[in-house]
């Protein structure tokens, strides 16, 4: 059974204003691509507001993707320098655990802190950058 829906005057108002809105987005991106120099009118046909919808819900799709990507390979780029540099001070770790742990718990909370205001500092960052 399906339900039925009923809008209010303000809502037929909004969705029509929505719709509205929809449709002039939709004019102007089509008769932009297909504009011809000269031309007094131009043809939308079903064809075109068939490939004006797919390629656009395609695009944000992609840009998705592309956004969760992009964070993959910082914390793979993170994580790896991060090894790179726990490799060259081994020695200096191992000998702050066998002579010194107050000192090297110290330092391992430290780069804790360092690393968790890194990555709470990139993803505000980034946030903020693709809103705007």
């Amino acid at each position: 059974m399906e339900t039925k829906i009923v809008y209010t005057e303000s809502g037929k108002n909004a969705i029509d204003k929505y719709l509205e809105n929809q449709k002039k987005q939709l004019e102007k991106e089509i008769s932009e691509e297909k504009y011809v120099f000269g031309d007094d009118e131009i043809e939308i046909t079903a064809s075109d507001i068939k490939l004006y919808v797919e390629h656009k819900f395609y695009d944000k799709r992609k840009i998705e993707r592309r956004k969760r990507l992009l964070y993959v390979f910082e914390v793979y780029l993170f994580i790896g320098t991060i090894m790179v540099i726990a490799g060259l001070l081994y020695p200096i770790l191992s000998e702050m655990i066998e002579y010194n742990l107050l000192q090297f718990i110290l330092t391992i909370m430290g780069s804790m802190f360092i690393i968790v205001g890194g990555f709470s500092w990139l993803y505000l960052y980034k946030k903020s950058k693709i809103k705007a």
